[in-house]
């Protein structure tokens, strides 16, 4: 009996000191004008969140300034390791320890460089596991509720490929066909003159109607005569550049020059005009990918909107 009370004398003591101490401690901050008395600013279930929770929370999400996107965030967070829990959700001990051996042996650390490398990020090792349990848990929670059962087939697609070819449209092409009215590398000026004045009557020709093809074959220099001057469908901001600036307004048929590059006089026609579209084949995963991440994105907001549903909350900040 006398033990019970020496106890519950020594419990009634420290109580009067904590309070004591808040007492004298408050009045000190209260004239400093410094310090945020902590508070509960959420109840999920029956749990708390507190003021000191956000701001430890936000030091950690440099990303995000508002304090209430930061709460609403953790109220998701609790509700879905409560949901854990109900379910028997877990993660062991092992698992967690194997874990992080895992992420140590990937990141090529010691057990030392390892708490050294968490001493940066102002962790010691217990709290990065708690963090990475959480991690896990919440992993494991979002594959069975989210991500299970979840499938993007190839109709869907298809139909979401020829739905928006736009968004797989590549840059611009153009086709071309030249004549080339060659000038030697170190040509007098008489010899620049006499191939500039044989480009502009040959474009004269062209004019009255004679056949580019037949006068490429006949007075092209260019290797691609052999070609009937076909240079293919050329990219745009890809051609010789004083070809790109005469060809930039021309429709397919129009023809431009003669026109100075460094191997002599070009007579150009645009033969065709075109916005290639990626193959189905090359995009098909890229769309797949991108619409399974819509549907799980979907599935976990409508999965959170049921979870908040279901629950008691206060959101007091």
């Amino acid at each position: 009996m006398n033990g019970m009370r020496k106890a519950a004398s020594c419990l009634i003591a420290v109580i009067i000191a904590a309070f004591a101490f808040c007492a004298v401690a408050g009045s000190a901050e209260a004239v400093a004008g410094q310090v945020v008395v902590d508070r509960v600013v959420a109840v999920v279930n029956d749990e708390i969140i507190t003021m000191s929770d956000v701001l430890r929370e936000m030091q950690k999400r440099t990303d995000i300034t508002d304090q209430r996107l930061v709460l609403e965030g953790m109220i998701d967070r609790k509700l879905q390791m409560i949901t854990a829990k109900r379910n028997g959700i877990d993660v062991s001990e092992r698992e967690l320890t194997e874990g992080i051996a895992d992420i140590m042996k990937r990141n090529n650390m010691s057990a030392e460089q390892f708490e050294l490398a968490l001493a940066k990020e102002s962790l010691t090792l217990e709290q990065y596991r708690v963090e990475l349990r959480e991690q896990m848990t919440l992993s494991r929670l979002f594959n069975k509720y989210v991500r299970s059962g979840l499938a993007v087939d190839e109709a869907e697609v298809r139909a979401f490929y020829d739905k928006n070819t736009k968004q797989y449209s590549l840059p611009e092409e153009v086709k071309v066909r030249h004549l080339v009215v060659t000038v030697p590398e170190k040509a007098s000026p008489a010899q620049v003159t006499a191939a500039r004045e044989k480009a502009a009557a040959l474009m004269e020709r062209i004019r009255n109607g004679e056949d580019f093809v037949r006068l490429i074959r006949e007075h092209s220099g260019s290797p691609t005569a052999k070609q009937d001057g076909d240079l293919g469908f050329l990219q745009r901001g890809h051609a010789i550049p004083e070809l790109e600036e005469a060809a930039k307004n021309l429709k397919p048929g129009e023809f431009a020059g003669p026109v100075r590059c460094d191997d002599g006089f070009h007579i150009l026609r645009v033969e065709d005009i075109r916005t290639p579209v990626q193959p189905f084949e090359k995009v098909k995963e890229e769309i797949m990918k991108m619409l399974f991440e819509q549907k799980m994105e979907n599935t976990y907001r409508v999965f959170l909107q049921t979870l908040r549903s279901e629950s008691h909350i206060e959101n007091r900040l």
